[in-house]
């Protein structure tokens, strides 16, 4: 078997390009400063700030000598010299791929040699590929909040590495989320994916917030109106012309909301940030109306002289009124 404390053998020659450096760079810089590679040398303890990527032979010498002399397990150190192994393949011209020759020399277990496969794609931002590997069952799921943050926001810094984003890119985060499971434990990683979820399916991104501890549940609710009602994030998400803003609002008014949310949400869309979102108070009007809370229309006037689609609300709240007679004045009528 290889010994990996060899680096001549190991290595045979092989260095980082000025040119494979910057490309890293660039993709380091994508993912906002830190590859998963270097996480996993944080995770290990493996001290070397900015080591990677090792940008003279002598870089990579010390990097590969911090490895072996680390105190982590042997197919750890396999897996962290199998990931640089995979940035040198390309320089090594012969029949049997660098990286998997290694990987057959030291018998590396098929679980990381998957995984080390899916953190080296997902540094290159090739994201298919990535989650293909990483949601693999035989797999532990190691960063997988971090994953899944670069999975919902990098998908748009594609073009500025020369990537070509792929068709099934959009659905991605979702396939990694009912794979794995993230815990979703860091508020801006389940911000983003209530964001992007919100985005592909209103309804069942109402029963996803039920799934969540009661004390994220409001902050997830209003994530929820906000991507639906809010002008500056539409069309994120499925295109416009399949999934309609009109489409998506009324979900949202149809939703069964417990009592508790009905007042949440209303105050949210009268008192809270959400009455400065368009048809707010269209939306609080078309809820009344479908829950059958009929006085409540009636004596609303935050809509006078409002149309919405079409819909004068003052001659509806007239014909309501009308309808309702004496029985205006009762309170709490709902129909």
């Amino acid at each position: 078997m290889l010994d990996v404390e060899d680096f001549d053998a190991v290595f045979q020659g092989l260095n980082y390009t000025d040119g494979l450096v910057q490309q890293i760079q660039e993709y380091q810089h994508a993912l906002g400063g830190q590859t998963f590679f270097e996480r996993l040398l944080e995770l290990l303890k493996i001290k070397g700030r900015k080591a990677y990527p090792p940008k003279t032979p002598q870089q990579l010498h010390d990097l590969h000598q911090r490895i072996v002399s680390s105190e982590t397990t042997l197919h750890n150190k396999h897996c962290l010299i199998f990931y640089l192994l995979k940035d040198l393949s390309p320089q090594h011209h012969e029949d049997d791929e660098l990286a998997t020759a290694f990987a057959r020399d030291v018998h590396l277990e098929k679980r990381f040699w998957t995984f080390i496969e899916g953190l080296w794609a997902l540094d290159r931002l090739e994201f298919a590929t990535a989650v293909g590997n990483l949601t693999h069952p035989s797999i532990i799921p190691t960063f997988p909040d971090e994953i899944m943050f670069t999975l919902l926001r990098c998908r748009e810094k594609l073009n500025r590495v020369n990537v070509q984003k792929g068709e099934q890119d959009e659905v991605l985060p979702l396939a990694y989320y009912n794979c794995v499971k993230p815990p979703l434990e860091d508020q801006k990683v389940r911000n983003e994916f209530a964001k992007y979820l919100s985005g592909r399916n209103v309804t069942e991104t109402y029963y996803w917030i039920h799934t969540r501890p009661e004390y994220e549940q409001k902050p997830l609710l209003e994530i929820l109106i906000e991507q639906t009602l809010e002008k500056s994030v539409w069309n994120n998400g499925i295109g416009e012309e399949v999934y309609t803003r009109e489409d998506k609002a009324m979900e949202l008014v149809s939703l069964p909301f417990s009592d508790d949310e009905e007042g949440f949400v209303e105050k949210f869309l009268t008192e809270g940030k959400g009455r400065s979102f368009r048809n707010a108070e269209d939306t609080v009007m078309m809820r009344r109306i479908a829950m059958g809370r009929l006085t409540d229309v009636a004596g609303d006037q935050n809509t006078r002289g409002r149309r919405a689609d079409g819909v004068n609300w003052d001659s509806l709240k007239d014909g309501v009124k009308k309808g309702l007679g004496p029985r205006r004045d009762e309170d709490g009528f709902v129909f």
